[in-house]
C-alpha cells in the first residue's frame, strides 16, 4: 500500500509541475513567443503520451525552416495554439487526474464495479474531447501542406520514431 500511495504522490506531483507552468504561460494574454512554446514542448510531449493522434504541431514549429512554412501558415499555426493551447492542456491534465485517481480506488475494498465503470467513461468523454481538439489541428494541418511540406515533414521527423513510423510513403 505505501508502494501505491508513493507512486500516486509521485503521479500527482509530476501533474502539478507539468499543468501549473504551462497554463500560468497560456494564461498571460497572449499568444506564445517561440521561446515559450520550446520551454514547454517537452510537457506538451509527456501530455501527449495520453492520446493516439500525436500533437503535431510542436514539431512542426521546431522545423518551420525545413518545413518552409509561409507567413501565412505560421499565422495560422499561431492562431489556432494560442485558441486551443490552454483548452488542450486543461483537458489532458483532467485525463491525468482520472487515470491517477482511477488506479487509486480500483483496489480499495468497496469500490463498485459501477463506480470504476462511471470513472472509465468519464475518462473516455475526456479523450474524446482531446481527440477532436487535435483533430482540429490535423485538419489546419492537412488543409495547408503541399505535398512539397509533406516530404520536407517526413525528412524533418526522420529522427523521432514514434512520428516516423506514422508516415505512410
Amino acid at each position: 500500500m505505501n508502494a501505491q500511495k508513493t507512486i500516486i504522490s509521485i503521479s500527482l506531483t509530476i501533474i502539478c509541475l507539468i499543468a501549473k507552468p504551462v497554463w500560468a504561460v497560456h494564461e498571460s494574454g497572449h499568444d506564445l513567443s517561440d521561446e515559450e512554446w520550446s520551454a514547454i514542448k517537452g510537457k506538451i510531449e509527456l501530455l501527449d503520451n495520453l492520446n493516439y493522434l500525436p500533437t503535431l504541431l510542436p514539431t512542426i514549429m521546431r522545423h518551420r525552416d525545413v518545413l518552409e512554412l509561409t507567413d501565412e501558415q505560421l499565422a495560422a499555426f499561431r492562431n489556432w495554439r494560442k485558441q486551443n493551447y490552454g483548452n488542450m492542456v486543461r483537458v489532458m491534465s483532467a485525463i491525468i487526474e482520472k487515470r491517477v485517481e482511477f488506479k487509486k480506488v480500483a483496489f480499495v475494498p468497496g469500490t463498485t464495479d459501477e463506480a470504476l465503470r462511471e470513472m472509465q467513461n468519464e475518462i473516455l468523454v475526456l479523450q474524446k474531447q482531446l481527440l477532436d481538439i487535435k483533430l482540429e489541428c490535423r485538419k489546419l494541418v492537412m488543409d495547408t501542406f503541399p505535398k512539397e511540406q509533406w516530404e520536407n515533414f517526413e525528412f524533418a521527423i526522420a529522427d523521432h520514431p514514434r512520428l516516423a513510423s506514422l508516415i505512410r510513403h
